[in-house]
């Protein structure tokens, strides 16, 4: 039950940064799956990954994940529905004038969570096997 909340929490929150910022969810998703230990193959996040992004762009290299049986497609569901329903939220932050969100505003929080990844991934990389 942990991981289903964790998930749907994820997705919504990353959902909610790509409509916010337009940054893809790529970067954002693997490392909170990673992070969170929701799964713990490094290859099987990938392919979830892969397989929530599917259409049109990574079908290929989705289908190759998929017939190795690296998705979790019970995960890859829930962060997909999650995902839309952030990208909604996101998005209409960003477009409602009333918010009164700025370029600046917007280019700051995708340098931040651009620079947050970077640096998680690093060190992550650093204290792999």
């Amino acid at each position: 039950m942990n991981n289903i909340i964790i998930l749907i929490c994820l997705g919504s929150i990353c959902g909610f940064f790509t409509g916010f910022t337009g940054i893809s969810t790529t970067g954002l998703i693997l490392a909170g799956l990673s992070l969170f230990n929701v799964i713990s193959d490094y290859q099987t996040i990938m392919g979830t990954v892969l397989y929530i992004l599917i259409f049109p762009v990574t079908i290929i290299s989705a289908w190759q994940f998929y017939i190795n049986k690296k998705i979790n497609f019970f995960v890859g569901n829930i962060l997909l529905v999650s995902m839309l329903v952030g990208l909604y939220f996101g998005s209409y932050l960003v477009l409602n004038s009333k918010f009164k969100i700025n370029d600046k505003l917007i280019k700051y929080t995708t340098s931040f969570i651009a620079l947050s990844m970077g640096i998680y991934f690093f060190i992550s990389a650093y204290y792999s096997k």
